[in-house]
């Protein structure tokens, strides 16, 4: 190729110019490295409102920013401004979105926001190509939305979010509360070297889960509440489709009340809050079309519909009316727990001897639990992988025996029901005598004894009582700081179903957990009547 221009072949010209043309607007973006919000309001043509340039702002600053978010706050619509702002400013970068399952969660919402903009502002990614939830400026340049699985084994669902790797890299989550443990440890695989953040966002309902423990561990949070949007503040609509103060105050009125004379609210206390002052004097009309009570501002008072805390005010129920197990009582267990082994270690307490409660696992991505409760303390779990009967009744057989288990309650349920007659095999062939005995427990069979909240529906709602009851009433309890097993016991709930206590079956809990609940079932199998047993045969 000769040295002059006009030697050139054309198609080496325009490659050149197409190129001098990318530069030029990777340069002409530059001075939006470190000014997010500018770029939304100059070159995407947002009013933000201040909680979104505190989002958009925290993204440039942290590596991980959480958003606790009440409904209609804008969220969706600050992080695909950030989306955009990252992608056009950092060169290369790689931005992955995603949402909680189904895929019409991320098409709909974030990806309905992204699309809107590039309508709008096309002239911005003319130098790339835009299509079916993607927007690439280059080989390693882009912006993608990214499905989480609602099928296949954790393991693929984890790899589907690991293995990013580039100069610039940015993970949003929408509906983060509702994404599976394995996407987090799938992007937590990617976040060690480089300029990497993660934005999530959520509506806090439950004080568990990935999200939850992100915040335990530090992460940078925001809490965008309805209080804090203009629409509420102000009273006339200033951003059209978000929460409105009528909704806002017709929520207050319905779901919480005045304090009482009598009460002292307590501002640490999630039940309680005060009513802004800028609320003063305002009412709504009720669906009835009754009006409300005007509200006082500066007034304390209490959360009566959980649905407040998280829709209005951004933050996580203290406790839902109908859940099973507080976080909190969970919580006093384990620091208890930790106080103790402070001052005497993790050895067992001595001459106490164990109950063991055995759950089996039932799919190939359950786990085998073993939990040896010594009177109020409870011992860190043992757990294995396999399906195998004989495997794992040996297992728990050795297990039992090394700590002189007293019984050993099994979940006999399913491929469960031969892991105890194993047991009890494995014991008569052994050397060594071991007195203790295996009985299988069939969960869905009659309970065996009733409380004065009423009668239970099957022996498994009567298991997870008892230990609600331990939690909630002894203050000698004591457990192990496993955050899983928090997560597992705070996630029931309850209901009088036909007369009876009923607690939200299994398929339900792994449905909220996206896994299977199995320290909490071992626990509460521990809690097992051994009165009942006797008379009837061991397993």
């Amino acid at each position: 190729m000769g040295a002059n221009w006009h030697e050139w072949p054309a198609p080496a010209k325009l490659a050149l110019l197409s190129r001098l043309r990318g530069m030029e607007t990777r340069h002409q973006y530059d001075r939006y490295r470190d000014d997010p919000v500018g770029f939304a309001r100059r070159e995407l043509g947002s009013r933000l409102t201040p909680g979104q340039v505190t989002v958009a702002e925290s993204v440039r600053d942290h590596k991980v920013t959480i958003v606790k978010s009440a409904n209609a706050v804008g969220k969706t619509f600050a992080s695909a401004d950030v989306a955009l702002w990252f992608l056009r400013v950092f060169s290369p970068a790689e931005v992955y979105t995603a949402a909680a399952p189904p895929l019409e969660n991320l098409e709909r919402l974030l990806w309905g926001e992204i699309n809107s903009r590039l309508l709008t502002c096309a002239d911005l990614f003319e130098d790339g190509r835009i299509g079916y939830l993607r927007v690439e400026l280059g080989p390693n340049h882009f912006l993608v939305g990214t499905a989480v699985p609602a099928s296949g084994n954790p393991a693929q669902r984890e790899a589907r979010f690991s293995g990013k790797h580039s100069p610039h890299l940015l993970f949003i989550v929408d509906e983060g509360d509702a994404v599976p443990d394995e996407v987090y440890r799938g992007i937590e695989s990617c976040m060690s070297g480089g300029h990497v953040r993660l934005l999530v966002m959520f509506n806090p309902r439950e004080q568990a889960g990935p999200v939850y423990r992100m915040i335990q561990a530090g992460a940078h949070v925001i809490e965008l509440s309805a209080f804090s949007h203009p629409n509420v503040i102000h009273g006339p609509t200033i951003v059209p489709g978000a929460v409105s103060r009528e909704i806002t105050v017709e929520r207050i009125s319905s779901w919480s009340r005045p304090a009482m004379a009598d009460e002292e609210p307590d501002g640490e206390d999630l039940d309680w809050f005060q009513a802004p002052a800028f609320l003063d004097g305002a009412t709504a009309m009720r669906p009835d079309g009754s009006p409300t009570q005007a509200l006082i501002g500066g007034q304390w008072r209490k959360v009566t519909n959980p649905a407040l805390s998280y829709m209005v005010l951004a933050r996580f129920p203290g406790q839902a009316e109908t859940q099973l197990i507080s976080r909190a009582w969970v919580e006093a267990a384990q620091q208890r727990w930790l106080l103790r082994r402070e001052l005497q270690g993790d050895r067992p307490p001595a001459e106490v001897v164990p109950v063991h409660g055995q759950d089996v696992a039932e799919f190939g991505v359950d786990r085998n639990v073993a939990c040896l409760r010594y009177g109020g303390w409870v011992a860190p779990f043992e757990e294995w992988a396999g399906v195998d009967v004989l495997v794992s009744g040996d297992r728990a057989a050795d297990l039992a025996q090394e700590c002189g288990a007293r019984i050993s309650f099994v979940d006999a349920t399913g491929v469960g029901s031969g892991v105890a007659p194993q047991m009890q095999r494995r014991w008569a062939q052994g050397k060594e005598e071991h007195t203790g005995r295996a009985v299988a427990v069939k969960v869905a069979e009659s309970p065996t004894v009733r409380v004065e909240e009423g009668e239970f529906g099957t022996l498994r709602d009567q298991l997870w009582w008892l230990c609600r009851e331990w939690l909630r009433t002894d203050g000698t309890a004591m457990l192990p700081p496993d955050a899983s097993l928090a997560d597992e016991l705070c996630t029931p709930h309850y209901r009088t179903l036909r007369g009876k206590l009923k607690v939200d079956d299994k398929a339900t809990m792994r449905a909220r957990l996206k896994r299977s609940p199995d320290r909490a079932d071992a626990l509460c199998l521990t809690f097992a009547p051994e009165a009942a047993w006797e008379g009837l045969g061991w397993a």
